[in-house]
């Protein structure tokens, strides 16, 4: 289930907020610790969904200015009027819970006894869990912040036990790194997730707003522990539009299937950790070298290019491949032929080595120039065509010029790889960079006469391509297509 909090500060602006949070909720949270004046009959009368009532003290990350005597009061007011949940954190005590308990006894409230730590995931998380358990409460509340991405799996485990004890549970995880215990943890067993009404009304630290729950990870609709589990692993992946794109391309065809952002600091404790979670991967910087050392097996392209920017899972073994030169030839080459045409390619990374290597399969006559020309010289060697410095673009003649670096990214997306005065009338520029998805150096080459490929072409193409190798199913291109979100 999804929880949306009502942050609101005033009663009427909570009315308001629940009646546009029962759209997309399935559980309500009155943070009363928020509101000025809390008018808890009104707001309790005016909800159709059922209702936790919170008023979290602020040496617990809340709110409440008054004497704790005063915070619950405001509780056992809710319980009197209904409220289906009361949130009670185990710091209160045994007596306050106890009291708590016979108050709601033959009533409609559940206890939900709370924990939360807002500086990291301890490891005696099944000692916590013990001792809340202790108290009776219904439904036992955990959150923690995540300090890496290997803290989630504490919190997977900790659901696994509650679900062996019969135990109703809510965990996860708060932070950047902890995003993606909201969006896991129901689907492992956890009681519920928390959304934000929209943008800005978030009650912790990387709460993920409600609709993206529902629309785009299928909150709900997947069913619980029998989904096959995908995503992307690199550091910065918040930009990424992978998780539009594949998410709904699995709900296109229907599969149990979820994509999700792993933002991944150490590669070799998440791939040693996640392992057994993952059905496959897409893997962007700075990773796509290497994540080959963690891999079972290579396919011989994406060996011989030297990145992988896909694995596959088959019968427990990880694979890789790279689909970065399926997506750049046919990007290309659905404006022109590759063959015997003059190619500039700018950088030497992951990308720019799978650019590199399709130029040349598919016959054309390449240079590569990067910042550090011994990087492209290197590359160069392999391919046994030409290189030098970023300054030698002044002086070469292109009939495509492709730009495989990362100039022109937002949130720098006025910056240019290359100076304007390089782009001819009927020269191809392509931009691999797909977010915006018109760069400026696009925008240039349009202006001088340029035809012009997207990187978001590119980008849509290997991610088709990987589509195919994890699921066996041609990928709706159009479909993905319409998930783009800029």
């Amino acid at each position: 289930m999804i929880c949306v909090p009502i942050t609101a500060i005033t009663t009427a602006g909570a009315l308001q907020e629940i009646q546009q949070a029962e759209e997309v909720a399935d559980i309500l949270e009155l943070r009363i610790d928020y509101l000025a004046d809390p008018d808890l009959a009104k707001l309790l009368a005016a909800r159709k969904k059922p209702l936790i009532a919170t008023n979290r003290k602020t040496d617990e990350g809340g709110k409440f200015p008054g004497t704790e005597a005063e915070r619950l009061k405001l509780l056992e007011e809710a319980a009197r009027l209904g409220a289906e949940y009361i949130d009670l954190e185990w710091s209160c005590g045994q007596e306050v819970i106890q009291r708590f308990k016979e108050l709601t006894r033959g009533g409609k409230s559940r206890i939900i006894c709370s924990w939360h730590n807002f500086q990291e995931t301890p490891q005696d998380l099944n000692q916590i869990y013990s001792s809340i358990k202790s108290t009776g409460a219904d439904i036992i509340k955990i959150v923690t912040q995540a300090t890496s991405i290997n803290d989630n799996l504490r919190i997977f485990d900790l659901i696994a036990k509650a679900q062996a004890d019969g135990q109703e549970i809510i965990a996860l995880c708060m932070g950047p790194c902890g995003e993606i215990s909201r969006i896991l943890t129901p689907l492992l067993g956890a009681y519920l997730t928390f959304g934000s009404l929209r943008p800005g009304k978030e009650s912790a630290p990387g709460q993920i707003e409600a609709r993206t729950l529902r629309q785009v990870y299928r909150i709900g609709e997947l069913k619980e522990t029998d989904f096959r589990l995908y995503g992307l692993v690199g550091n910065p992946v918040s930009q990424s539009q992978g998780i539009y794109i594949h998410n709904r391309a699995f709900q296109h065809l229907q599969l149990d299937s979820l994509y999700v952002n792993f933002l991944v600091e150490d590669l070799a404790s998440f791939m040693r950790d996640f392992k057994g979670y993952l059905c496959g991967l897409s893997v962007t910087m700075p990773y796509k070298q290497k994540i080959m050392d963690y891999l079972s097996e290579v396919d011989p392209i994406a060996r011989r290019i030297g990145a992988v920017n896909t694995i596959v899972k088959r019968k427990n073994k990880l694979i890789g491949y790279n689909t970065d030169i399926i997506g750049a030839v046919q990007a290309i080459e659905a404006v022109t032929a590759i063959a015997e045409k003059r190619v500039v390619l700018l950088g030497a990374g992951g990308v720019a080595r799978a650019i590199a290597y399709g130029i040349a399969r598919q016959g054309g006559k390449l240079t590569i120039l990067n910042r550090t020309p011994s990087r492209a010289q290197t590359l160069a060697r392999e391919l046994f065509c030409r290189s030098g410095g970023l300054e030698e673009i002044q002086n070469l003649e292109a009939d495509i010029l492709i730009n495989g670096t990362s100039v022109g990214m937002a949130p720098q997306s006025d910056e240019m790889p290359v100076p304007a005065s390089v782009l001819r009338p009927g020269m191809v520029v392509f931009d691999t960079v797909y977010h915006p998805a018109t760069t400026r150096l696009l925008e240039e080459a349009r202006a001088r006469g340029c035809l012009t490929v997207s990187g978001v072409d590119m980008f849509l193409r290997q991610a088709a391509a990987q589509f195919a190798l994890w699921t066996g199913f041609e990928a709706p291109v159009e479909v993905m297509r319409s998930a783009l979100k800029w």
